[in-house]
């Protein structure tokens, strides 16, 4: 009998072409007998052929669905993005001691998994019990081929993986889903879908910041893969280059900030009985900032932390955000 079992749930769709490497990097991970959970979107393509073959080689740790559009699964569009709810519906399946996630296109590096676990393990020995713990790495940015483009996914971003604080990751979230490994006691705190989200990743953040611990390695655990077809990709961000950007999609930034306080709303309405109170004050002075003035959220800001990786990307909120009824 395994001392403890792994799952790792992959959302799928269209990923004929990489699909199979990223498998083979799965099945391949110096922890034996991983279990990978596979969830289909819909795929058009050969990527649920291959998937089943998979599944026939590897019946005791390949298992293959398809996902599940109903009641709470349901298409949301606009309110939770339909990878995020493949990853919802995945977790609401999950029953392992220890849960990993992953995009269909990276590719692990062997001992990712055991890194992993041995942080989240050097965590729980700690105490108390029951914690619940998110460890999350660095990866290296390829191009579709696997060529390099960066060795490191957060010098590349600009990101700041040491940014856990509840005010900090509401602004900006620094946890890649396909990076992170969490533990039972956190799965058990992000099955249920959120009415609001933007991404997966960043409502599990948000939980482990309220609730649990967050541990960082400085270390690129897999590669990923950059194309065409990415649903999110990595971009050098922080400079005066993307601010200036910024102020040519005014739109899109402004569907993004409402989203994110739609997520924030939700996520205090999800977890109102667990708050405490510092945590609830850190939400409503959150969700206030689109009432204030320019020079009110600068003093909210400064206030409470809400800041983002660079001080231009901080205090562009300032004038970015929109106010109620803008568009």
């Amino acid at each position: 009998m395994r001392e403890q079992r792994i799952e790792v749930l992959l959302a799928s769709y269209n990923g004929e072409n990489y699909i199979s490497e990223q498998l083979d990097s799965i099945l391949n991970q110096t922890i034996p007998d991983i279990d990978i959970l596979v969830s289909d979107d819909g795929s058009a393509d050969g990527t649920l052929d291959i998937l089943r073959e998979y599944e026939r080689k590897f019946p005791w740790r390949v298992r293959v669905r398809n996902r599940d559009k109903s009641g709470e699964f349901g298409d949301r569009p606009g309110r939770v993005p339909a990878a995020a709810m493949n990853f919802f519906w995945l977790l609401s399946l999950a029953d392992a001691d220890y849960v990993m996630l992953s995009d269909q296109d990276d590719v692990w590096r062997p001992d990712k998994a055991e890194k992993l676990l041995d942080r989240i393990k050097s965590v729980e020995a700690r105490g108390p019990e029951k914690i619940p713990v998110l460890a999350f790495s660095d990866m290296e940015v390829t191009d579709r081929n696997l060529r390099q483009i960066s060795p490191s996914f957060v010098r590349y971003s600009k990101c700041r993986p040491e940014r856990t604080a509840l005010a900090q990751i509401l602004t900006e979230n620094p946890v890649t889903g396909g990076a992170m490994m969490m533990n039972r006691s956190l799965l058990e705190l992000v099955r249920t879908v959120p009415s609001d989200c933007c991404m997966h990743d960043w409502w599990i953040a948000l939980a482990a910041s309220c609730f649990g611990v967050i541990e960082w390695i400085d270390e690129p655990l897999y590669s990923y893969r950059q194309h065409e077809d990415n649903v999110m990709g990595a971009k050098e961000t922080g400079i005066l280059k993307d601010a200036v950007e910024r102020l040519g999609r005014s739109g899109e930034v402004a569907r993004n900030y409402r989203r994110m306080f739609a997520q924030a709303k939700a996520f205090s309405k999800t977890y109102d009985n667990y708050l405490s109170d510092g945590q609830q004050a850190v939400l409503s002075a959150y969700l206030a900032l689109p009432l204030q003035s320019p020079i009110g959220r600068a003093r909210n800001i400064a206030r409470n932390h809400f800041y983002k990786s660079s001080v231009i990307q901080t205090w562009a909120q300032c004038v970015t955000i929109p106010s109620p009824g803008r568009k």
